[in-house]
């Protein structure tokens, strides 16, 4: 399928630095439109649980019903490690999207918003969710099931008032 002329550029890999050991599980999937998704497996770099991460761009993904999106937006799918695997200590799926996040944004910078939706009965995914920077939005029917809504910005964005009285006239 041809990739229309104003598309987004494809998802690179997110330079997560030398705290994360970043490993790519698929490439581009045969058949799937316009950007299919990246898959990685993450640990940190001293060890620790391997959490499983899938990068792909809103327009191309069920996420797009969701809320009015823009082309270059960016969405997350992070399985986490079972309660066993994670151990005590910090929340390494927090940490991890503390760091991922301004990854994205250096990697795709017209993106304006990263988000992710986990099952509304996840709780473990949405505390790492708030944990690691995101704002919860609201609750979303998909065909798969009802989803929570998480959103990131970058600074620039998230800084800008939305007040009535802040607007130009």
């Amino acid at each position: 399928m041809a990739t229309p002329p104003d598309a987004p550029p494809a998802l690179g890999e997110p330079r997560l630095g030398a705290r994360w050991v970043l490993r790519a599980l698929a490439g581009p999937s045969a058949g799937l439109p316009r950007r299919p998704a990246r898959t990685y497996a993450v640990r940190a770099a001293g060890g620790g649980p391997e959490l499983f991460l899938e990068l792909h761009r809103v327009p191309d993904h069920p996420l797009r019903a969701c809320y009015p999106y823009g082309a270059h937006d960016l969405a997350i799918g992070l399985v986490l490690p079972s309660p066993d695997e994670a151990g005590a200590g910090p929340d390494p799926a927090a940490r991890l999207l503390r760091d991922l996040v301004p990854a994205l944004f250096t990697l795709a910078p017209r993106c304006r918003r990263v988000i992710a939706a986990p099952d509304e009965d996840d709780t473990a995914a949405q505390l790492a969710l708030e944990q690691g920077g995101f704002r919860r939005i609201t609750e979303a029917d998909l065909p798969g099931g009802s989803v929570v809504l998480f959103a990131a910005e970058p600074p620039a964005i998230a800084g800008l008032s939305t007040a009535l009285d802040d607007m130009p006239h």
